[in-house]
């Protein structure tokens, strides 16, 4: 009664503004449990390094009972945070309407509010975090990556990326912080954004931390044997995710959009919005999980062992988006990619062996023909996909084994063939180049004054527009333009030298290996020089991003795209625009067969060989990385891009895992559990853009 009455008799005198009070729901409840549990961990966090079980910094020759600077600081911040934390649950508890963010800046409570405290509090303390950080790299004491025979004044990349970020966040944090003192209100949604994405950091650091703790807890016990170790390696990041979690729900409390709605709402223009967050996490996580995830042969490799996959996605893609399926990629796959191999050595079809270009040509015209039969038998049966093409993945799946007998595997080198080499003019490549810098150049001139536009606007409105983070809209801007200007002008050097270099040697043809051509190890990259040895990138690669871009441009660009996502989304109403829905459907079929063609050159490319069971169980792969990209099961929605990401999911996941020394056995496990994850953000997403 007695803080019934007093909160009454504060509406009253307008000390709480009775429209913005915050009353007591069942969001605001979980928001006071979240607060004591964060003050009882980070009590408990200090109880252990005060006691001696937590130990931090250097503790040589040192007694367990002795305390060094470093500890000493963290178990007082840990007591303060502790407190502060149990403060401002109790002094939620006790007001049954708690002063919101606006009526501190609006000027009707003080600083010392319930809420206006904490969070004034945790972003100084991130503010003080960044600084530490940025003091700690640059001075040696906190060392990052690979520091081999490098000396501890010596920085190296991985740190410099580290200074970088702490300087954002430093900087960042700061701005917030003078915000709130200066009771500025865009400190609201610039502290709403900054709680945010500290959950989003913190979790990574979790998730890097918990990766660590089966090699803290004993053989054969469990993670309560060894809790100091533990505590080690989660507690800090854990009291951090907590507060910024309690933060920013008292944040949003009492507002009509909030910093993740917003996310939500941009990330819905985009189809692949799953996918995007879950390559971002993965990046983050398991960079933090070991500093060999990111090193460039890492991602060589994931991408090296993924053009496959990721070909074959586009063509499943495109397929899905027009409403159908095709079971049968990965039986196509295997069978194109043993009429090229025969095609080149035994001779098929009562033709005799053939050079490696009209080999490939065969080859795709072959898995095309397949493609064809399922579009047919569909259009002619009217059963669904998913039955037509059921049957003939079985079908397709018993030319290699009839072809291949007693399950031998046929290998090129085995008919002593020297590689196949193509003799070219240097005039060809030259005019693919200047086709390509036309291309690039529209491109510029389509986007550039558009993107510099948009920055120029900003700068010339800045004091008109009352949008919170207006300068950080132009530095963000400004930013991505001049990214996209300098690869452009990157991309145009690279044209013009090659161009150079190939009017230099008009006067001799070009000799290359096919195999090298198709799927071969880049030896050299335009600023970035010769590779090294351990670094295998395969041209392979570059074929599967140009392949992309080109039926990205077709799926958003061109009248065919539109057509695919009409036939997907409703048929009979394109059929009543005048759209040929078999058609499309029977194209799409044979695209998506050709271009399993294509993976089934550039596999044997870089392989050499080929066996019965090559492609069983792809189908699964590329239908879950496209689903994951954002394509809907039902057709009508998706993009190339995001299977393109939701392939790179999967190659990341495996190189990850491996990394980190996981079961390889455990990747179809998280497979399963991304898919779900992917699936349940992309519906969501979807759900706010409708």
């Amino acid at each position: 009664m007695a803080n019934a009455s007093s909160s009454a008799d504060m509406l009253a005198s307008g000390q709480y503004s009775p429209e913005r009070k915050l009353l007591r729901n069942s969001k605001f409840t979980a928001t006071i449990i979240l607060l004591v549990v964060t003050g009882l961990l980070s009590l408990l966090f200090s109880e252990q390094i005060l006691t001696g079980w937590l130990a931090f910094g250097e503790r040589a020759n040192i007694s367990r009972r002795e305390l060094n600077l470093i500890e000493l600081l963290l178990a007082a911040g840990g007591i303060v945070w502790g407190l502060l934390s149990l403060y401002t649950a109790w002094g939620f508890l006790r007001h049954p309407a708690t002063p919101s963010m606006e009526d501190y800046l609006g000027g009707r409570v003080s600083l010392r509010s319930p809420g206006v405290l904490f969070t004034t509090a945790l972003i100084g303390l991130l503010f003080a975090v960044s600084i530490f950080l940025i003091e700690q790299v640059l001075t040696g004491w906190l060392p990052l990556g690979e520091r081999a025979n490098i000396s501890r004044r010596d920085i190296n990349t991985i740190e410099w990326v580290v200074v970088g970020l702490g300087v954002l966040g430093a900087l960042l944090n700061g701005r917030t912080l003078i915000f709130l003192l200066r009771r500025d209100r865009r400190a609201w949604a610039w502290a709403q954004w900054v709680s945010l994405l500290t959950v989003l950091l913190m979790m990574m650091a979790l998730f890097s931390g918990g990766i660590d703790i089966y090699s803290v807890v004993p053989p054969g016990g469990t993670a309560l044997d060894n809790i100091p170790g533990v505590l080690e390696l989660v507690a800090l990041p854990l009291i951090l995710v907590l507060s910024a979690i309690s933060t920013y729900r008292y944040l949003t409390l009492a507002v009509d959009l909030s910093a993740d709605q917003s996310i939500r709402n941009r990330l819905a223009k985009s189809p692949g919005a799953g996918a995007i967050i879950g390559l971002a996490a993965l990046l983050i996580g398991f960079s933090l999980a070991s500093s060999l995830f990111l090193e460039p042969r890492a991602i060589a490799s994931a991408l090296s062992t993924n053009v496959t996959n990721g070909i074959v996605a586009i063509g499943i893609t495109l397929l899905m988006i027009s409403g159908e399926f095709d079971l049968s990629v990965g039986s196509i796959f295997g069978a194109s990619a043993l009429i090229f191999i025969l095609a080149m050595t035994e001779g098929v079809f009562g033709l005799p062996p053939m050079n490696a270009v009209i080999a490939a040509l065969l080859s795709l015209v072959f898995a095309g023909f397949l493609g064809f039969i399922n579009g047919v038998l569909l259009i002619r049966t009217g059963i669904p996909s998913f039955i037509v093409t059921l049957g003939t993945l079985l079908a397709y799946r018993a030319i290699p084994l009839v072809l291949i007998p007693e399950g031998r595997i046929i290998r090129y080198a085995d008919y002593g063939i020297p590689d196949p080499f193509i003799d070219f003019s240097p005039f060809l490549l030259i005019a693919l180049l200047v086709m390509g810098g036309l291309a690039l150049a529209y491109y510029a001139i389509r986007q550039l004054p558009t993107m510099w536009g948009g920055v120029r606007r900003r700068i010339v409105t800045y004091r008109e527009t009352t949008a919170p983070f207006r300068d950080v809209a132009i530095v963000t801007s400004a930013l991505w333009s001049a990214v996209v200007t300098a690869a452009i002008a990157g991309l145009a050097l690279f044209i013009f030298s090659g161009i150079a270099d190939l009017l230099s040697r008009t006067d001799e043809m070009l000799r290359i290996s096919f195999f090298d051509l198709a799927n071969g190890r880049i030896e050299s990259l335009p600023i970035f020089g010769r590779l090294t040895a351990d670094i295998n990138l395969r041209t392979g690669v570059f074929w599967w991003f140009l392949l992309v871009i080109v039926f990205q441009f077709i799926l958003t660009q061109m009248r065919y795209g539109g057509f695919t996502f009409a036939v997907g989304g409703n048929a009979g109403a394109a059929r009543a625009q005048g759209i040929s829905v078999s058609r499309v459907k029977i194209t799409n079929f044979i695209i998506c067969a050709v271009l399993c063609g294509v993976a089934g050159i550039t596999f044997v490319s870089r392989v050499g060989s080929v066996n019965a069971n090559l492609g069983d169980g792809l189908e699964l792969e590329v239908i879950a990385a496209s689903v994951i990209g954002g394509v809907l099961l039902t057709g009508g929605y998706g993009s190339i891009v995001g299977a393109l990401l939701g392939v790179l999911i999967f190659g990341l996941l495996r190189t990850g895992l491996v990394l980190v020394g996981m079961d390889p056995r455990v990747f179809f496990g998280v497979q399963g559990i991304i898919i779900i994850v992917a699936v349940v953000i992309n519906t969501a997403v979807r759900r706010v853009r409708t």
